[in-house]
């Protein structure tokens, strides 16, 4: 796999696209982007529509790069086998496992990993992970995560043949093996405590109480810090939920906002009747995940297999100057492209397809 970072304004990142697309070696792009003030989608959807080569990808609030984070630019990387790309913009819909597919002869059974992005502001984010699950199941290994930035603008997100989309997924699926590694390093303070009441992403009540008025309650008992309506995301990157799973990790639930009426708004569902407990980390112990997921990833792995990573925004927020140390974790191998995604999309190519929050996600892919 060959890798380019470039700028996204001006005319830059519309020709690097078109050089990979110009190289008769490259099957498919994996475009991963961070778009500052200027960034125009108009000549973007152009370019993109233009492209003769499957392309995929998404916008981020940040990049990884040969080990170091971004906030301003784009990766291209040029793919060494052709993706299976599509788009699904209607979570009500299924997926068409076994429909005619106009870039690829391949059969269906030769595919083993699938890249995932969700628009991470859409209300149906978490059917959509579902449903591609349901359509396939154990069947890849997955990796990817939530697109979208953090300035509250709800653009279009995700890249595709038809111009930048939003409210939507794309999976691309690639006949490369892959293993995938998928650590939090987060630690209970409380609980368990029951989901009452739910609506998808939103947290209406935790055991009969609103939500807010629980999790303040306990945040007062566990911890040295006071959680008011001012300062709950300050306090919240700190202490997430964790949905309680039987012989493994919890999977993790950012939450984010409140609500007039006491619900909190998290990325990612609570299905109700869980049990969730609130969790707590630290440098060390958040860093030290980072580095197990990496492991896990290259174990096994041929020496020549791409690295790629998908590491939630909000681990680099909570862990500010530490994050460096989060990043060398990450990148032990030397060159590293990945995104610092609005949470992420992952499976470790047996278990259940998860859409994780405040978690790092290394996948060591073969033959990119």
């Amino acid at each position: 796999m060959e890798a380019a970072y470039c700028r996204t304004t001006g005319s830059e990142f519309q020709s690097t696209l078109q050089e990979f697309d110009a190289d008769p070696a490259v099957e498919g792009l994996l475009v991963l982007a961070t778009p500052d003030d200027a960034f125009t989608p108009a000549p973007i959807d152009e370019t993109l529509r233009e492209l003769s080569t499957p392309v995929f990808g998404g916008l981020f609030p940040n990049v990884i790069y040969e080990g170091e984070a971004h906030a301003d630019g784009a990766i291209v990387a040029g793919l060494a086998v052709r993706p299976a790309v599509e788009a699904i913009t209607d979570a009500d819909e299924p997926v068409a496992t076994n429909a005619d597919d106009p870039i690829t002869t391949t059969d269906a059974n030769d595919y083993e990993t699938a890249f995932v992005f969700v628009d991470a502001f859409a209300d149906d984010g978490d059917r959509f992970v579902q449903q591609l699950f349901n359509a396939y199941g154990v069947e890849y290994t997955y990796i990817g995560g939530g697109a979208g930035t953090l300035d509250g603008d709800r653009r279009h997100c995700l890249f595709t043949n038809d111009g930048l989309v939003g409210d939507a997924a794309v999976v691309a699926r690639i006949t490369a093996e892959s293993t995938i590694g998928v650590e939090h390093g987060w630690t209970d303070i409380g609980g368990p405590f029951e989901i009452t009441a739910a609506d998808g992403r939103r947290l209406e009540t935790l055991d009969g109480q609103p939500a807010y008025d629980r999790y303040a309650a306990i945040i007062d008992a566990e911890t040295d810090r006071t959680v008011t309506k001012t300062n709950f995301f300050e306090v919240a990157k700190s202490h997430p939920f964790g949905i309680s799973r039987l012989g493994a990790e919890r999977i993790v639930r950012d939450p984010f906002e409140v609500d007039d009426d006491g619900s909190l708004r998290c990325f990612g569902a609570l299905p109700e009747g869980e049990f969730v407990h609130v969790l707590q980390g630290d440098p060390e112990s958040l860093v030290a995940a980072a580095d197990r997921a990496h492991a896990v990833a290259s174990e096994g792995a041929s020496t020549d297999s791409a690295l790629i990573t998908f590491d939630c925004v909000s681990r680099a927020q909570y862990l500010d100057t530490a994050f460096d140390r989060e990043l060398a974790a990450l990148s032990q191998r030397g060159s590293t492209i990945g995104a610092l995604t609005i949470g992420e999309v992952a499976n470790d190519g047996r278990g259940h397809l998860e859409y994780y929050n405040k978690t790092a996600v290394v996948g060591a892919i073969d033959g990119l």
